[in-house]
């Protein structure tokens, strides 16, 4: 059975990781853009979506606007040393909702990282140095959109 799965996989050109992130386009209107060009406009809930969530989109993981261009939520880190796998994205995996990384999947506390809002496996990796709240961000100020994690 676990043959016929991996064959079927192969044929239909599935694959578990990424070869390559996509890359995002920049636009002269200083608004988030997906790869394909178009703006990023946050008309329906986000979620903070990852392997301690089973990749749900769970209404405790619903991003809320904090400030102008700015969608954040908390989560609790009880493993330091654990690297916790995690993108941002609607309900959906919509294409333009679906965001990963652009460059570099690994989120260093309180520095912004690149995001791609259309990706598929393109998941961020961050490790806390100690359990407790952190707070996970989509900044769509500027012309790419960034995630950002910080202690609460």
């Amino acid at each position: 059975m676990k043959q016929h799965i991996i064959a079927l996989a192969m044929a239909l050109g599935l694959s578990a990781c990424s070869t390559a992130p996509h890359q995002p386009a920049d636009n002269s209107s200083g608004q988030a853009t997906t790869s394909t060009g178009a703006s990023l406009v946050m008309d329906r809930p986000m979620y903070l979506r990852g392997d301690f969530t089973l990749w749900d989109a769970d209404e405790v993981y619903r991003l809320t606007q904090t400030q102008t261009g700015v969608y954040s939520v908390r989560v609790r880190f009880m493993s330091p040393g654990k690297v916790y796998e995690f993108k941002v994205a609607d309900a959906k995996w919509t294409p333009g909702y679906n965001c990963g990384f652009r460059y570099d999947g690994k989120v260093s506390l309180g520095k912004p990282l690149a995001a791609d809002c259309d990706t598929v496996y393109n998941y961020f990796g961050f490790m806390p140095d100690r359990k407790g709240w952190y707070r996970i961000s989509l900044d769509l100020r500027g012309a790419t959109p960034q995630i950002i994690v910080q202690r609460d």
